[in-house]
Formats: C-alpha cells, structure tokens, sequence
C-alpha cells in the first residue's frame, strides 16, 4: 500500500529509485520507462505518477501536468490532485480551483488535502467565506487530521469570527477533554467574545470540565458569570448555573472560595431593591441553595443567614432540607462574620432608593446614622427625673456650665474644635444661634471643644427630664437606641423610688441590649457619711436585683474636690461599653433600618391617601369655583342690565327734552319777523337766529343738566361696583381660607369709571351742532312762502299780509323733523357709548372671572396629575413594595448574623 505521506509531499518516485544507487532520479524513472514499454501489457502509471512528481519538484509544471494526465491506476485521484496544485503554481487559479472540486474520493487524507489546497486559494483570492466554509467541513469529517483545528483556529481568529473560533473550541473540548482547549475558551470568554451565545451553549463543556479541573471550571463559570451579568439573558445565565449545580455533585475538598463570592455578589445584586419580586422567586432560592453548597467557612454565615431570611419572608419556597442545614451551620458558627459594614451599605441603598422615589425617610434618623458611624466615640446617654437635678452632673463632667436649667431638648454634646448649634427636624438641619433657642423636644446637636469628651472618646446625650410620658416617647425611643450606654441619675434624698424602677424596666424592655448604669446625685443632702453609705448600698441592691451589671455612683456638684473628678471620670469609663461596640453598633443600624422601612411603606400610604384627599379636594373646588364663576356671571349680567338701563334712561330723558324744546324755541322764534322786515331775506336771517338760538340752548341748560345726569349715574355705577367688590372679596376670603393661602384676589378694574368720566367730560363740554336748514328745506309750504317773499319784498307792496302770514306760517309750522333732526345728530356719540358699556362692564369683571377660571384650571391640573400618579401607584404598587420587601429580606439576613455572632 502506497504510503499517504508520500503521495502528500510529492516523494512517492522515491519508491522506485531508492534500491538504484548510481543515477539521477529523472534519468532511472526513464530508463525503467523504456524497460516498461518492451513489456507486452506495460503498466507505465505508475513511472508516469513519479515522474511528474520530479518534474514538479524541478518546477517543470507543464510537463508534471502532461505527464499527471494519463493515469489510469489507484493513483488517479492523487494524479487528479497533483495537476491542480501544478495549476496553483502556474497562477491559473480558476483551473486548480475546478479541479480540485472535480476530486472524489473516498479516502480522508485526500479529501482533507484538497480541502486544505481549496483552502489556501480561496485565501489567497481573498474569498474568506468559501474559505472558512472550507475549513470547517474539513475539521468535521477529518479532526484528528494533522494541525488542522489549530489552524481553522488561527483563521478564525484573524478573521475575527468569534462565533466559529468558540463553536471549534467548545467542540474540540468536548470532543478531546484535553485542557489547552478549555484555556482558549477562557481566553475568549476574559476577551468578551462569547457575548451574544445563549447560557445552555455552555453546560456541557462546563459539566466536563467540572470532571476534569476544578480550579479550571470555577474560573470559567465565574468569567461566564460576569459577562452575562452585562446582558439580557443573565436571569437565563442563572436559572442555567442553578439548574447546572443541582445537578453535579460538589466536591467539599475543593474550596470554591471565588465562585462562592460570585454567588454572594449575585444575590446582594438581586436584592438591591432594582428588581421585582416576582421576577426573583424562580431563581434566588436555587441560588442560595447552591451558595450554601459552595460557601467555605468563611462565607457560611453570610449564606446560611440569606437562606433563613429568604425563608422567613417567603415562607415555603426554600426546600425545608436546606433551611435545616442553614439552621444547622449557623447555630455551629463561631467567628463571627463583621456586618456594620454591610448593613450601612443597606441603609445606604434604602437612602438611594427612596431619593429615587422621593420620599424622603426622615431627616432625624439619617442624623443618628451618620452619628453612629463614628465607631471611635462611645455614645453615653445620661437622664434622670427633675429631682435628681441631672444638669448639674453633666455641666461638671463636661466643666462648662451649658444650661442652668433641664434641657427641653435631646442634645447630642460632641467635642469639636468648632462650635456650632444644629437642630435636627423631620426635613432638614437648621443652624441656631444659641441654646435658649431650642424648641420641646427637639433633636440638637451640640459641638464645642471639650477636653473630657475628647480624653475619654466620649460623645454624650441629654436628655429632658425623664418621666412616664418622656420613657415612652418615639423621640427618646430613637435616640436611646443611639447609645452605647446609659447612666440614669437618681435623687439621693428618694433614690431608685417605685416609679423610677418602672421607667428603667421600660426602657429595658424596649432596648434590651442597652448597658444602664446609676448615678446617685446631691449626696451633699444626707446629714452624715454612715447614712450616705447606707443609702448608698441599700439603693445598689435594690438596683442589682433587676440590673445586676449596673454600675452605682455617689455624686454632688456642691463638691469640687479632684478626687470626685476622677472618681467620676474612671466611673464614666467603666459605662462603657469596650470592644463590643461594632455589634452594639450594629443591633442600633439594623433597628434604624427597620424603622426607615416601616416609614416608607407608612409614607407610601399617606401618599396614596394624601393624593386621594387632593383629588376629592381639588374636585369639591372645581364644584365651588365654577359656582363663584357663574355667580360672578349673573353679577355681570344684572350690572349690565341696571347700569345700562339708568344710563338709557338719562338719554331718553335727553332725546325727550329735545324733541320738546326745539319745536318751542323755533315757533318763539316769530317774534322776530317784524311789518318791515325784509321778507326777500327774512327766511335767511330766520334759520341762522333759530340755528344760535338752538346752540344757546343746549350749551347753556341741556348740556349742564345732561353733564349733572351723567356724573350721578357714574356715581350711582361706582356704587354698584363697589358692592360687587365687596362681594367678591368676601368671596375671595372664604376661598382663601379653604386653599390656606392668599392665592385668590378677585380685584376688579375700577379704571373703567375713570374712563367714563373723562367720556362724560368730552361729550358734554362745547359740543357744537351742526348748522341745520329749517327754513330753507324744500316743502311746498316753504317754496311758496319764500317765492312770494321775495315779490312782494320787490314790489314793497302789501308786507302786512306777509308779516302776518309769515308770522303764522312760523308759529304753526311742525317743527318735528328738526328736532328729530338734531336729536339723532347730537346724541350719536352718547349712542356710540352706550353701545361699549356691555365691554367695558365685562372688562371690569376681566380680572376677578381670570382668576377664578385660572383656579379652576389649577384644580383640574392638580386632579389630572394626581390622578395619573395613583394610577401609576395602583397599576403596579409592586414597583414601590418590592423594593422595600427585598430590603427586608437583607435586614433580616443581618439580623440572622447579629444572633449567630451572640
């Protein structure tokens, strides 16, 4: 059998010159040729086949060809193969190309090699697709083919074909088990080049190396891991890891510390309050069930309290075997694991989340956090009734006389090397001045330079007079949870009385991790030294009896003594609480959180509520404002009514007096014709004489009594007006009374009665009528008494009966039309004005129905905005639950390591 690597490099001649040993290669092939052809059935293919072989090593192509062509034996395919590559050589690639795509056959080592040929063209033609075709359809009938996977590797790889790299990686890993396949796709993974596969690609790949290298498999979970946590299919990812490790076995020798951290990363991650509840329930208890599984020693605590937390706030989604083993491991942990740290990154998140949402947790309790952080300072909490004059002790601890009387306040005392005043509220941190300016149980913060706060790490809190009302307040509730320790100061005349013992059991009650110590003041009050002993000890064992940690000290302000200083001094030092201060720390964050938790599901309510009060609200005023607005209508309108009606009414007495007047004055107008008159002219000197003596008339006594009409009827207006107003800001205060605020002002324009005023004012001074044709207008009675004037004027003959026929021809003459006349001309501007008053009315009102109608609009904002906002918080309230049921999740996993560490 002819050997592959032979035909594979072209040496196959070799066969047949080696047991020759004088010669040329080229020379014995010829001559065994000639010795072939004397044969009777020569057999020359296989002389041929190595011949052309020579000639192709000698670059002699053609000839190779030529030589390649004829053969007929089992070499044909080779043969086939050779004259292709010879083709390749000479540059005629489309040649060599069909040829070698014309070669069947079905031996694998000469399929692969005209594979690799078609290969090497199609690169060289830059046809990277049908090369990359090439080569993955070699790799998939021929792997085990001499390099040719690294090589497929390297194309992919200079190609940038990350999708075939990884897809001949995972198959070869699968294929081989052998483990420089599993560190390339390691490689890929770090590079981000696996990106877009879906999770279940790798589960396979992942299940054999979990057989085979440990080490190697957690690295590349935990590099998948951090790349699908950038992507959309990372809750796929983890449903994918989750099913996955249900499903091997975990080897306990192998410690997975980095994948257990991935875990506990992954589950802070879903839990952070960005991610709803009902997306997590199918993948976090998988998840922790796994995590306990994989959590080393020092990671068991964290696991087992996220196991028993989940389960006590979704009860029965956790298996019960594995809520067991969590319960089990936890109640064997001894070192404790620190979670100060963790639970202020809690409450930092609940901070962040509810600034998100706007909800603002309280000012206060972001305070006494922020004071907590401070673990080098010792918290001392001292208070005590108003008897047991508790200022006075602390004014001699601190040496500085701070008050003479008991603080109203709970005054946080801090040594600082500035001193400044702040009051803590609800909303916000306001500067003071001074202490006298302190409001009732205010929260204060104090800072002032003090060598004892300073000597001795010590930040005290002063607390009001301490009664049953006081004990059971939330203010000093809050801010006992802010001490590390408490002493509580006692009267020496009635020290530790019934009533003190039951405030003191209160406070037990409600912060039993508080360290309460007693202070027996005014000492200087016994008589003799025997009896303040024996009060002394007989208060220490009724005090012992239901705090037998306490600490007892004798105390008097009136002594100065240094020795009472350092008695004080070393007392003030045993009450503290030493090297447990980060768990007491702790315990007080983790109530804070809880308080802060319980506050925003509280707010979240008064919210809903407060936006359903504003909608029912803002709809009652829409009802009563559009009620003023059409009250404010019919006030309009009846003004408009009255205050046009009197003015028309003035006009018509006007148009009246005129129409009666004017006819008077015309007929009196007789009086001038004379027996001697010019008759020929007497029609003109009339009509100007009755023209003077109408402007007489109206300037003199119309106009005056029309101008006297008017400034009564803008009076008469003003008074209407003001009645208006008067309503209307009756109306306006009830309005205001009802927002709580001078939103509404219902002022009207009184200008418009200026206005008419300086109307009147124009239209009734000098005005001047038009001269008027009376006698010179052309009816018959006037043309014939004019024609006959003037004949008889030219004639002078018989001016008796002209006189007295003119005399009676003015004295009967219907003087209607002219006053009609003149009434219609004279009042046109008047007719003009009263046809503005209805604007001008209504531009009085502008003002007030703007307002009124701006309220309206304000109301229906209000109701459409607060309306969207409830529909969004109804629609899905999970969104703002959520959250706050997760935050609890992790407030209880806290709590869960606070019990283990006691």
């Amino acid at each position: 059998m002819v050997s592959e690597t032979l035909l594979i490099h072209k040496k196959f001649y070799e066969t047949l010159v080696n047991d020759v040993q004088d010669g040329e290669p080229i020379q014995l092939l010829g001559e065994a040729y000639l010795e072939e052809q004397k044969k009777e059935i020569p057999e020359l293919s296989t002389i041929r086949y190595a011949q052309g072989e020579l000639y192709f090593h000698y670059k002699d192509f053609e000839a190779a060809i030529f030589k390649w062509e004829n053969i007929g034996s089992e070499l044909e395919p080779w043969a086939r193969k050779n004259v292709a590559d010879a083709y390749y050589e000479l540059g005629m690639l489309s040649t060599a190309e069909e040829l070698y795509k014309s070669i069947a056959s079905e031996n694998l080592v000469l399929r692969a090699e005209v594979a690799l040929q078609l290969f090497t063209l199609y690169i060289e033609e830059e046809r990277f697709d049908l090369a990359s075709g090439t080569i993955k359809n070699v790799v998939s009938f021929h792997p085990d083919y001499p390099n040719v996977t690294e090589l497929a590797r390297s194309f992919f790889d200079s190609q940038k074909d990350w999708e075939s790299a990884i897809e001949l990686v995972v198959n070869e890993s699968l294929r081989t088990g052998v483990l420089k396949w599993f560190d390339v796709l390691q490689s890929y993974v770090d590079l981000g080049y696996t990106r877009n596969l879906l999770p279940e690609y790798f589960t396979q790949v992942l299940e054999l190396l979990s057989l085979t290298d440990q080490k190697r498999f957690e690295k590349l979970v935990t590099s998948l891991w951090q790349e699908y946590r950038k992507q959309e299919v990372y809750f796929e990812w983890l449903t994918s890891i989750n099913a996955f490790f249900d499903m091997i076995e975990i080897d306990g020798t192998h410690s997975w510390h980095d994948l257990a951290d991935t875990f506990k990363e992954t589950y802070l991650e879903l839990v952070d309050g960005h991610y709803l509840v009902h997306e997590l329930q199918p993948i976090v208890p998988e998840l922790l069930s796994n995590w306990l599984k994989l959590a080393d020693p020092s990671q068991v605590m964290f696991a087992a309290a996220a196991v028993l937390s989940w389960d006590g706030i979704f009860n029965g989604q956790m298996n019960p075997l594995v809520v067991g083993d969590a319960e089990n491991r936890l109640a064997q942990i001894r070192v404790s694991e620190p979670s100060f740290q963790a639970s202020s990154a809690l409450y930092e998140d609940v901070i962040q989340w509810s600034n998100k949402y706007d909800v603002d947790p309280g000012e206060k309790t972001k305070w006494l956090v922020g004071v907590l952080k401070d673990l080098e300072t010792q918290h001392l909490l001292i208070t005590g009734t108003e008897k047991s004059d508790k200022s006075s002790f602390v004014n001699s601890l601190l040496g500085a006389e701070l008050s003479e009387e008991e603080t109203p306040a709970y005054l946080i005392i801090r040594d600082s090397d500035e001193p400044n005043i702040l009051e803590v509220t609800d909303k916000e941190r306001i500067p003071l001045l001074d202490l006298r300016d302190i409001s009732q149980n205010s929260f204060i913060e104090l800072n002032y330079p003090s060598p004892f706060l300073q000597d001795h790490s010590l930040t005290l809190i002063d607390t009001p007079p301490m009664d049953r009302h006081t004990v059971m307040s939330p203010e000093f509730l809050s801010i006992s949870h802010a001490a590390d320790s408490m002493v509580f100061v006692l009267d020496a005349v009635s020290p530790f009385t019934d009533y003190e013992r039951d405030m003191m059991l209160q406070v037990k009650k409600r912060n039993p991790h508080l360290t309460i110590h007693f202070v027996m003041n005014r000492m200087d009050k016994i008589s003799s030294e025997n009896d303040a002993v024996r009060i002394l000890d007989e208060t220490a064992e009724r005090i012992a009896v239901d705090f037998p940690r306490a600490n007892v000290f004798a105390y008097s302000s009136e002594y100065k003594s240094r020795k009472q200083m350092q008695d004080a001094s070393e007392f003030v030092a045993a009450s503290q609480t030493g090297l447990f201060i980060e768990q007491l720390r702790t315990d007080t964050l983790l109530y804070y959180i809880r308080q802060t938790l319980t506050s925003l599901l509280e707010k979240r309510v008064d919210m809903e509520n407060e936006r359903v009060e504003s909608i029912a609200w803002n709809e009652e005023m829409v009802v009563k404002v559009n009620g003023a607005i059409n009250q404010l209508m019919d006030m309009e309108k009846e003004k408009t009514k009255t205050i046009s009606k009197n003015y028309r009414s003035i006009k018509e007495e006007v148009k009246s007096d005129l129409k009666k007047t004017i006819p008077e004055l015309l007929r009196e107008s007789s009086e001038l014709v004379k027996e001697d008159s010019d008759f020929s002219q007497i029609h003109l000197t009339l009509n100007e004489e009755m023209n003077v003596r109408i402007q007489d008339y109206m300037n003199r006594r119309l106009l005056p009594r029309f101008y006297n009409s008017l400034q009564h009827w803008i009076m008469e207006s003003k008074q209407d007006f003001s009645q208006c107003q008067y309503d209307l800001n009756e109306m306006a205060e009830g309005f205001n009374v009802l927002y709580r605020d001078n939103r509404m002002d219902l002022q009207c324009d009184f200008k418009v009665l200026d206005d008419w005023s300086r109307d009147a004012d124009r239209m009734t001074s000098g005005v001047r009528i038009e001269h008027v044709n009376i006698l010179l207008r052309h009816t018959p009675s006037q043309l014939l008494l004019k024609g006959a004037g003037k004949l008889f004027g030219s004639i002078g003959q018989n001016k008796a009966g002209m006189y007295t026929r003119y005399k009676k021809f003015l004295e009967t003459m219907d003087y209607d039309d002219v006053a009609e006349l003149i009434a219609r001309n004279f009042l046109s501007q008047f007719e003009l004005f009263e046809k503005s008053l209805d604007r001008d009315i209504t531009m009085f009102f502008r003002g007030a129905k703007g307002n009124l109608h701006a309220a309206v609009e304000q109301s229906e904002y209000e109701i459409k905005e607060n309306q969207t906002a409830l529909d969004k918080m109804r629609e899905r309230p999970e969104q703002y639950r959520d959250p706050i049921t997760l935050f609890e999740v992790r407030l209880r996993q806290y709590e869960w390591m606070q019990k283990a560490s006691r």
